[in-house]
């Protein structure tokens, strides 16, 4: 029978009597095969093939065999989860799996929401008037930070490796840099 198949499929390029030869069958049997109809198995596995080809795609694409037999169970056809992977194999019928949602966001926290005070509004009428936020400071080994926007710590002093004068805390938040001394320095 597998031999019957392979003549079949390479009787395009070859004639069928040298095909048979070489493949050691006869030419009245490959003919009598080809007459032959369908058994009852294959008429059956090509009733279900309807049915799993409508199913697959009324599913878009995405039911794989445990879910196409749950299916066709449900619309009254007795057939087995092998059965329906054989057939979804041989037609080359492939769930594609849906992609996961993944949450980026949490719109609905319950943390408090800093109030928008500037609404996007960041022209100053003049100096130190608007503050968005402190995101610029260099970090050096003698005196723990300085903010561009103070007088008194000047990143050029810092990076020349001079000390700069008024910052004395070590760490980066307990500097304001706003002003000509930093936020330790006053609340002593």
């Amino acid at each position: 029978m597998v031999s019957f198949k392979l003549v079949d499929e390479a009787k395009k390029e070859f004639p069928v009597h040298r095909l048979c030869r070489v493949l050691g069958i006869s030419q009245s049997g490959y003919f009598a095969w080809k007459r032959r109809p369908a058994c009852r198995r294959q008429h059956e596995d090509m009733v279900l093939l309807a049915h799993v080809r409508s199913a697959f795609a009324l599913s878009n694409g995405t039911y794989g065999s445990p879910r196409m037999t749950r299916d066709l169970r449900d619309d009254g056809l007795h057939v087995g989860r092998r059965r329906t992977a054989r057939l979804m194999r041989e037609n080359g019928l492939r769930a594609r799996q849906k992609r996961r949602f993944k949450r980026t966001t949490d719109s609905h926290h319950a943390w408090p929401v800093a109030p928008n005070l500037l609404d996007q509004d960041f022209t100053a009428a003049g100096p130190d008037e608007k503050w968005g936020a402190d995101i610029f400071y260099i970090w050096t080994k003698e005196v723990g930070c300085t903010w561009p926007s103070s007088s008194t710590c000047s990143p050029a002093a810092s990076l020349a490796g001079r000390p700069a004068t008024g910052c004395t805390a070590p760490w980066p938040w307990q500097h304001c840099g706003r002003r000509s001394s930093c936020a330790v320095q006053r609340q002593a």
